[in-house]
């Protein structure tokens, strides 16, 4: 097995693990949950919007939509935006890092949504996982347009 395969293999375990957990975290835990839960929240994570804890579903069925798209996405490099050519010498370099980009933003994405997702259960769960997050996928893309930049 090449090493794409292997990345893209790890992180759709680890993305299936986390939306798996964060699910069974909702069902264990749903019967605790108040009936009306913060919904919203605005930059510096306070609350400014309520609704019912059935909204916490919004969160795993995201997770799943977004793990989906990106899943199905990464199966059909023919449709990515690569900005480099890629030739028979660089292919396997910049599908490495092409698949360790996919990786990245699915694990960050599901995890941005777990993440929404306990703020609203928690009182005074604090913000900045989300703004890490955001964080890792900002510097993800950067370093590797970066890293693609050196094969063209």
């Amino acid at each position: 097995m090449d090493k794409t395969m292997i990345i893209k293999r790890i992180s759709n375990i680890i993305s299936a693990c986390l939306i798996a957990a964060y699910v069974a975290f909702l069902a264990i835990r749903w019967s605790s949950f108040p009936d009306e839960l913060p919904t919203h929240f605005n930059a510096a994570g306070v609350a400014d919007s309520y609704g019912s804890k059935a909204s916490l579903l919004i969160e795993p069925i995201v997770m799943l939509g977004l793990f989906i798209l990106l899943a199905v996405v990464e199966c059909f490099p023919g449709i990515w935006n690569i900005p480099v050519h890629v030739t028979k010498a660089n292919e396997a370099e910049v599908m490495g890092i092409c698949y360790m980009l996919f990786g990245v933003l699915k694990i960050s994405v599901i995890l941005i949504c777990a993440f929404s997702g306990f703020m609203c259960v928690f009182a005074g769960f604090p913000v900045w996982p989300t703004y890490l997050m955001i964080g890792v996928i900002l510097v993800s893309l950067i370093l590797s347009i970066v890293r693609l930049a050196r094969y063209n």
